[in-house]
């Protein structure tokens, strides 16, 4: 994002709508500041300029810095997997898309969150982490999944290293009897992280509508605790 300083009057009136404070006055007037601005497009939405000074950069879609917008804005489409969003549709719909199916779990990764934002160093880390355990399964619908350079290391692509976001999901599925490794996996590289993340298991109901007691005893035996939520779109998923 950007702010015309010639055009600005220096109400202030856009700061509050920054949700880094990427926004702060130079010489009473209005400017973003370029590195820590996430591309969430927040301070246009808002609308509260009263002379119209702020607009997108002309360099918001250049790659690849436009990460930023796709991973921030949720007006944003990312290019590559045709969606909005951080993750993939597919999680939100399983019960009707069987991504995760009998025997199995998904797993995503949520890290970062608005006011806090993430480094995609931290992403690194976690794929790094990921690899070294043996666990590849990085779903290929999700944005995360062609930002890797190496699967065998979980590498970025080194372009990458420089860009921030406000929020992204690393999204896998494996085998009901590999959850435990996994969870002590991201147990472990938890404290190498300079942002916040939160854990979503996702499995198939049981008979009455119970969340598999397997899957459940795993996640406390861990020293986790949970707590059921449901995505279910009723009527609108795929035959």
């Amino acid at each position: 994002m950007m702010i015309h300083k010639e055009i600005c009057v220096g109400c202030g009136r856009c700061h509050p709508y920054c949700p880094t404070s990427a926004i702060h006055f130079d010489d009473l007037k209005s400017v973003v500041d370029q590195d820590v601005c996430y591309e969430c497009g927040s301070c246009l939405r808002a609308d509260v300029c009263p002379v119209d000074a702020i607009e997108e950069s002309p360099h918001v879609y250049e790659y690849p810095r436009a990460l930023r917008k796709y991973f921030s804005d949720p007006e944003a489409t990312h290019a590559l997997t045709g969606m909005s969003g951080r993750g993939t549709e597919e999680s939100k719909t399983n019960d009707v898309t069987n991504r995760c199916g009998p025997g199995e779990v998904g797993i995503a990764i949520e890290v970062g969150r608005p006011t806090i934002g993430m480094d995609l160093k931290d992403i690194q880390k976690i794929t790094r982490a990921l690899a070294r355990a043996g666990i590849h399964e990085i779903e290929p619908n999700n944005p995360i999944h062609s930002m890797i350079q190496d699967p065998s290391t979980g590498d970025l692509k080194p372009e990458l290293m420089g860009e921030r976001v406000l929020s992204a999901i690393i999204e896998i599925a494996v085998k009901r009897d590999r959850l435990r490794h996994v969870l002590r996996t991201l147990k472990n590289v938890a404290g190498e992280l300079d942002s916040i993340f939160c854990l979503d298991v996702i499995t198939q109901l049981e008979p009455g509508l119970r969340v598999p007691q397997e899957v459940l005893d795993v996640i406390e035996s861990e020293g986790l605790s949970w707590r059921p939520n449901a995505k279910i779109n009723m009527g609108l998923g795929r035959a």
